[in-house]
């Protein structure tokens, strides 16, 4: 009778789930379809940092012509070989025309300083000869010398007035070709630059196209975070399409919790803040013991296929029924195996058993009268008399 007043009893469902890390299994799929050329993703449980390569993707397609990536690859590359000895010859060819220039500059400097000299004594012959021309005028008048002999010494003069003036325009040509010269090699470097810069450009963006061609066929799949190789889905070799799950990775750092799946039978008392015993399956209860918990979240609607934990769901009985999510926090870290605190690891099985309601025995006891008698009741207020 003692045992029936003061004897309690806890109603508890079992259900089934998986340890997980708290913000989730990372999985990388394939950015793209195409053939795993190499798989660079160490063994289950090795660990990765971000941006460490997990497999070379490549993306190449075949057509008439062979792989489209590697005939325009080819077709870049020739184009660069054939600018970059475009960009040699003009060198080559830039250095001929400037030692020209240069030569050129110095055999007109030459002339002028033939044509100054030429200039100069152009000038003493007339200093000379236009003293005398009209000297001879002056006895030609006076009648001591013959005219013709006065003519001569004009002509002689005026002879060396045309030269002289010839020889002026001559040397302002040959100024107007000196300052010709002038420029150009003033400004030969400058402009032999922005010509080489324009060819250079022009394989800087090949190169680059050649680069998204390169990425193109082949594309590293990276790590996206740190953390540890829960499972290699793929190999290499292996065909993939857009989207395929190649590698499966737990974030390092993470908080482990259990995600539970449960049945629209069982969720109905459920509620945040209950408590759970755990029994991880990786450690008998019955020489490792059980262990608390406490439920932080119920998941309000069932869950689709892809929301579902493979780990929880795999655990679970009946795992082709709608399930709903409970989301537990376990009091330990870890479990004490042979004095050896061993942490929680992702992909553990998990049995739990929810503690709902807390009642003493007689309240379970006499439960089927008080349902009987609130159908009755109910029954009653539906049909008075």
């Amino acid at each position: 009778m003692a045992v029936l007043i003061f004897g309690e009893y806890t109603r508890r469902v079992r259900v089934h789930g998986a340890v997980v890390p708290s913000a989730g299994v990372l999985h990388v799929f394939a950015p793209q379809t195409g053939r795993l050329l190499q798989a660079f993703a160490p063994d289950a449980a090795a660990t990765v940092a971000a941006g460490d390569p997990l497999f070379l993707l490549g993306t190449d397609t075949t057509t008439n012509l062979g792989e489209t990536e590697s005939v325009v690859k080819d077709q870049l590359q020739s184009r660069i070989d054939e600018i970059a000895e475009a960009i040699r010859q003009r060198i080559k060819l830039d250095g001929v025309e400037k030692r020209a220039l240069a030569e050129r500059r110095g055999a007109v400097k030459r002339e002028i300083e033939r044509v100054d000299a030429q200039i100069a004594q152009t000038d003493v012959y007339i200093a000379v000869l236009q003293p005398r021309a009209e000297k001879y005028r002056q006895l030609v008048d006076k009648g001591i010398i013959l005219e013709r002999s006065f003519e001569v010494a004009e002509q002689s003069y005026m002879q060396n007035r045309q030269e002289l003036e010839s020889l002026r325009r001559q040397r302002v040509q040959l100024e107007g070709t000196a300052a010709e010269i002038r420029s150009r090699l003033d400004g030969f470097d400058s402009s032999a630059a922005i010509a080489l810069g324009e060819l250079r450009q022009r394989i800087a963006t090949l190169k680059e196209q050649l680069a998204q061609a390169e990425a193109r066929r082949a594309i590293v799949v990276a790590a996206p975070a740190n953390g540890t190789v829960a499972a290699v889905l793929a190999h290499s070799g292996q065909l993939v399409a857009t989207g395929t799950p190649l590698i499966s990775l737990l974030p390092t750092g993470e908080k482990m919790e259990i995600h539970l799946l449960a049945d629209s039978k069982a969720i109905g008392f459920i509620r945040e803040g209950a408590h759970v015993l755990l029994r991880y399956t990786a450690f008998p209860y019955q020489k490792f013991g059980q262990y608390g918990g406490r439920v932080t979240k119920v998941s309000h609607v069932t869950l689709r296929p892809t929301e579902t934990d493979a780990d929880a769901l795999a655990a679970q009985p009946q795992p082709s029924q709608a399930q709903y999510r409970i989301t537990v926090q376990p009091d330990q870290p870890n479990v004490m195996a042979y004095g050896i605190a061993e942490p929680l690891r992702a992909g553990m099985g998990v049995e739990a058993d929810l503690l709902l309601d807390t009642r003493p025995l007689y309240q379970w006891l006499l439960e089927p009268l008080y349902s009987l008698r609130g159908r009755v009741i109910e029954k009653t207020g539906e049909n008075p008399k």
